[in-house]
């Protein structure tokens, strides 16, 4: 990305990872509590690997810019 990019986009590009790492938060809930509920590992591992990618895209505003 260049730095152009992120003049172009703002902030909104912070806030359409934030929300979507909400949405994948939720996701990761429900595929958790299936997974327990069911007994199966499938909707069990689903849910811990899009609880992994909430967590990435939720902590990547906080992250400090490496300079250019």
């Amino acid at each position: 990305m260049s730095p152009d990019d992120e003049h172009q986009t703002g902030d909104r590009a912070g806030q359409f990872r934030q929300g979507a790492g909400w949405l994948l938060l939720a996701a990761a809930l429900g595929g958790l509590g299936a997974g327990i509920a069911l007994g199966e590992a499938l909707p069990l591992a689903g849910g811990l690997v899009l609880a992994g990618v909430s967590g990435n895209l939720l902590t990547a505003s906080r992250r400090p810019t490496r300079p250019e």
